[in-house]
C-alpha cells in the first residue's frame, strides 16, 4: 500500500492484502496509526532538542 498525501508525504506500507482488498476502516487504522507514530515521535524529537539546548548551556556556564 501506497501513502502520498499532505499529512503523511509518501509512505510504503507492506500489508497482507493488496489495497484493493482493504476495507476502509483497516485504512482507517492504518492512518490512526501512523498518527499516533506521528505525535510520538513529534514528542520524542522535542524532549531530545530539549536535552541536547541543555547540555549546551551546561557547558557554557562553565
Amino acid at each position: 500500500m501506497i501513502i502520498n498525501n499532505e499529512e503523511f508525504g509518501y509512505v510504503h506500507i507492506n500489508t497482507t492484502k493488496p489495497e484493493a482488498e482493504m476495507t476502509e476502516a483497516e485504512i482507517e487504522e492504518i492512518y490512526e496509526y501512523l498518527r499516533k507514530h506521528k505525535k510520538e515521535r513529534h514528542k520524542l524529537l522535542e524532549q531530545h532538542r530539549k536535552v541536547m539546548e541543555s547540555k549546551i548551556t551546561d557547558r557554557t556556564k562553565t
